[in-house]
């Protein structure tokens, strides 16, 4: 039997994310009824957003009744106009197959146009054609370029194919080093394929020495989020011992979790277990059922042990096991699922009041921004690299302009450190949005200096920091080379007006001051259900790549309706 790798692609596995009508409330339908028609009337006076939302509706059935080619008629109402992301959409309907015919080609065709403007969705998937076609002719460097231009949005599926693009081996661009770094950010991520395929290096040794137990580590990791392959190799490993103590009972666990979720090869190997005896009791009709499916799935061993084995069986008992096979649904797996759909609504932008920065400080779902920037907000909408969110305030300090936000869902978040364990000439790296953001989440870096540990008007709760930021970067974190949170910006506590030119900003930017971790740390320390991660001491320097991932993807875009 042979290991599964990783660079396979995998099937295309999408789950139904939304509710169905019959479970909403009637109130619920009510809100629905009136957003539909609220977006109609703007698609049809041409606002872009909206048509882009109407389609999107369409496509997934909530708030109407689901129909394919009204989706499409109003994607392309949206894409005609230049919206990039009802361009990307467009493309994948034609990739799919959805509402139109499928049509590569002109898949390929919208990718281009709505990649050219920077979607990320757009640039991975039409990084994933040239990478793989069809509908273009393969070319890795121009897989190379759009994926990477993905990953520079921190668009974390394009790191793990950039990982298959450099660890190909008849590709003229294979690195297998670069792979690997990139393998890494994804499965730092919470990847599963990504998380698989370093288990895959480590075993195999591509990450220099083969380590079954680091292998087993991360195939652990992947088939926590019910990756097959992961469950499959880790039977494997459970079979033969390598890097865990040899296990049968374990090794037919885990070829089970594989074979339910449609793996050909764990369904071989179930039916072998059936038919053995070994680590399970005997069973005749489920060998001929995961061996009549395996055979399926084109594994030639299963069609003639099947064979084999009618001759063991009774009619009845063949009639059973095809009965069997026949009602077999196979559950989901985390697997590659690519091309990727845009499933965020766009917000209205005239209903944006204004915009802010924050930062993720625990991994479910807490953050940190500006009191002054969320004060006055009927509803705050939180952007992240996993979609759009509704937040609420969990508590306030006006005193030292912060505030703490709640989104629910697992969220990826930075270790605080005290700012004594901080030289005072530190650099930091900080991220936040333009000015006229319009919910698009695009965060943009400004690498600084901490050049005081008094601020405004030598304040010892504030660091000052050069150079002047724009005043939307205000409650965006302060980080230093490790990854590690040493204070929250702050807007400049004094009237434009009251400045004198010698230290007055640029029009559009503020004087940069940070509320120092010590005080974050303090305030939230408060509420028990936060758990921050505190460091007591400086971690080593990340590399510029790992560090800048790790940051976006603690970064929100803060939007206030």
């Amino acid at each position: 039997m042979q290991l599964r790798g990783f660079l396979q692609i995998l099937l295309v596995v999408f789950s139904n994310l939304w509710a169905s009508a019959a479970e909403l409330t009637e109130d619920a339908l009510q809100v629905q009824a009136e957003q539909i028609s609220k977006w109609r009337a703007a698609a049809e006076k041409g606002e872009v957003w909206a048509a882009f939302n109407l389609a999107l509706a369409y496509q997934k059935g909530e708030g109407v009744e689901q129909d394919e080619r009204e989706a499409v008629l109003w994607y392309r109402n949206a894409a005609d106009k230049g919206y990039a992301a009802a361009q990307a959409n467009l493309g994948y309907c034609y990739e799919t197959g959805f509402g139109v015919a499928t049509d590569y080609a002109e898949a390929v065709r919208w990718y281009q146009r709505a990649a050219a403007q920077g979607h990320p969705y757009a640039q991975y998937n039409l990084g994933r054609k040239y990478q793989f076609g069809p509908g273009v002719a393969t070319d890795p460097k121009l897989a190379e370029k759009w994926l990477l231009k993905a990953a520079e949005r921190n668009f974390v599926p394009a790191y793990f194919s950039l990982g298959q693009l450099y660890s190909n081996a008849v590709s003229d661009q294979q690195d297998q080093k670069k792979a690997f770094e990139w393998f890494r950010l994804a499965a730092n991520q919470g990847y599963a394929a990504a998380q698989h395929a370093i288990g895959y290096f480590y075993f195999s040794g591509q990450a220099g020495q083969t380590n079954y137990t680091e292998s087993v580590k991360w195939f652990k990791m992947a088939a926590s989020r019910n990756f097959a392959d992961s469950h499959f190799n880790l039977a494997y490993c459970y079979e033969r011992g390598l890097g865990v103590p040899q296990n049968r009972v374990a090794a037919i666990a885990h070829f089970r979790k594989a074979a339910e979720q449609g793996h050909p090869s764990a369904q071989y190997s179930l039916g072998v277990a059936y038919y053995d005896g070994k680590g399970i009791e005997s069973d005749f009709v489920e060998a001929y059922k995961w061996w009549n499916l395996a055979a399926v799935g084109g594994i030639v061993e299963a069609a003639s042990s099947r064979e084999i084995l009618t001759s063991l069986m009774t009619t009845q008992q063949i009639e059973e096991a095809q009965r069997l096979a026949s009602e077999f649904n196979p559950k989901q797996s985390e697997n590659v699922d690519s091309p990727r759909l845009i499933i965020s609504a766009a917000l209205d932008s005239s209903s944006i009041k204004r915009t802010g920065a924050g930062f993720f400080v625990s991994t479910n779902g807490y953050l940190l921004t500006s009191f002054r920037t969320v004060s006055d907000a009927t509803s705050i909408q939180v952007l992240t690299e996993s979609g759009q969110f509704e937040a609420t305030v969990e508590k306030s300090d006006p005193i030292n302009d912060m505030v703490l936000l709640k989104i629910s869902g697992t969220t990826s978040s930075l270790p605080l450190i005290m700012t004594k364990g901080v030289p005072g000439d530190s650099p930091v790296l900080i991220l936040g949005f333009e000015e006229g953001n319009q919910g698009q989440f695009s965060p943009k870096s400004a690498p600084g200096k901490i050049t005081a540990q008094q601020g405004f008007r030598a304040d010892p709760r504030q660091l000052s920091i050069r150079p002047h930021l724009p005043s939307t970067f205000a409650g965006t974190a302060a980080i230093t080379p490790s990854g590690q949170i040493v204070g929250m910006i702050l807007l400049d506590p004094e009237e434009p007006e009251a400045k004198t030119a010698a230290d007055a900003p640029p029009v559009g930017f503020t004087r940069s001051f940070a509320i120092k971790s010590d005080h974050l740390i303090a305030f939230l320390n408060s509420i028990q259900e936060v758990s921050p991660v505190i460091s007591k001491a400086a971690l080593p320097e990340l590399p510029p790549a790992e560090l800048m991932s790790q940051v976006r993807a603690a970064t929100a875009l803060i939007l206030v309706l």
